[in-house]
């Protein structure tokens, strides 16, 4: 199994900590920069209503265009997996959950980037709202859930979480 042998920070941001990291190997000694979370990770929540799955609609500054994802956010200091996603629905959709599971976490790229992202299961959802952080109102887009994959092949950008989220969800229900 490879060891970190050393890690140096070489930038950090509020939401970021780039490492540069020296890892040992069987053979040699390689570089590697890695990209660390600085908080508890995120939480991704898949809201159901009835027989249908809100999504939103929004901007997404590094494509710089707006995307389809669902209510995400970071995990305040202290702070439950179920908090936080109740905090999200509250902030994005408008919602509330009693009904909150986590279904599965995911990592979007393990080799270089160490940020989790827990998978979310809201159901019983409840009218609830509170002010969220985002610099613009975000849309709510209930789609039904037999019309999920039309929607998301004609969507042109879609949260790559989206896709595992959905998965994780057609699998849970079984």
């Amino acid at each position: 199994m490879p060891k970190i042998i050393k890690e140096k920070s070489i930038f950090k941001s509020k939401l970021f900590n780039i490492k540069q990291t020296k890892i040992k190997f069987d053979n040699q000694i390689l570089d590697y920069e890695i990209i660390s979370g600085t908080g508890s990770g995120a939480v991704l929540i898949v809201p159901i209503l009835s027989d249908e799955i809100i999504f939103i609609k929004e901007y997404a500054a590094a494509v710089d265009d707006y995307m389809i994802t669902f209510p995400k956010g970071k995990i305040d200091d202290g702070e439950q997996l179920i908090e936080a996603a109740n905090r999200e629905l509250q902030e994005e959709v408008g919602f509330k959950s009693d009904s909150i599971s986590l279904i599965d976490k995911i990592y979007l790229a393990p080799g270089y980037i160490d940020h989790i992202t827990y998978v979310m299961m809201a159901t019983n959802l409840k009218p609830s709202s509170l002010q969220g952080d985002e610099p613009e109102g975000l849309e709510s887009i209930r789609v039904s859930r037999k019309k999920i994959d039309i929607f998301l092949n004609n969507s042109p950008i879609v949260d790559s979480r989206v896709f595992a989220a959905i998965h994780f969800i057609q699998n849970y229900d079984k």
